[in-house]
């Protein structure tokens, strides 16, 4: 196995909190986004509409409690916000011109 092992929910050092959501590499997070796209276009077919992404993770995001990190849940919803308003041509030229050069977010 030569892939790296990325873990996106750990224990908490707080026992109190429990399993919590980490923070994923801005690249998981780039994938993340496009397979809900890839996601929202298989199932809405001809249907598909930039909004449709946001749309279902709005409706679901109240449901992933902790398990998602803060900074990975606002950069996932910021980038399906600019894929409704902005398009997926502007939305894509922005994360390879200008986000994955940043490297961390």
């Amino acid at each position: 196995d030569t892939f790296p092992r990325i873990y996106t929910i750990d224990y908490s050092v707080d026992p109190g909190e429990g399993i919590i959501g980490l923070k994923m590499p801005l690249q998981y997070v780039v994938e993340m986004f496009m397979d809900r796209i890839a996601a929202s276009k298989t199932y809405q077919g001809d249907a598909y509409r930039d909004n449709h992404p946001l749309e279902y993770y709005e409706k679901g995001a109240g449901r992933l409690g902790k398990m998602i990190h803060p900074d990975t849940a606002g950069l996932l919803h910021e980038l399906l916000k600019m894929l409704a308003e902005e398009g997926e041509e502007k939305t894509f030229r922005y994360i390879k011109r200008v986000l994955l050069k940043q490297k961390k977010y």
